[in-house]
């Protein structure tokens, strides 16, 4: 029996704070192990930054999931530094 590979699968999880116009967020990018880097993901062409586990001064509770757009980003900063291979 083949065992199902989970959705993180092949994923680095990278700890990050985005800043936008309006609020700021802490949540996790879910990096491609294969060789990329989180500037890769913010700067690839995908309109949105998507994010699980996010946290926000807007939000009662934490967010399993959201997708900000990027054209509202005005900063990112990686909370846990990731370990280049």
């Amino acid at each position: 029996m083949e065992k199902k590979k989970g959705i993180n699968s092949g994923y680095r999880k990278v700890r990050v704070w985005v800043k936008t116009a309006n609020s700021t967020y802490t949540g996790t990018l879910h990096v491609p192990a294969s060789g990329k880097r989180s500037s890769d993901i913010i700067n690839d062409s995908r309109q949105f930054l998507s994010m699980t586990d996010v946290e926000s001064k807007d939000f009662a509770s934490p967010k399993p999931y959201l997708a900000i757009n990027k054209r509202l980003v005005e900063m990112v900063e990686i909370l846990e530094p990731e370990k280049e291979g």
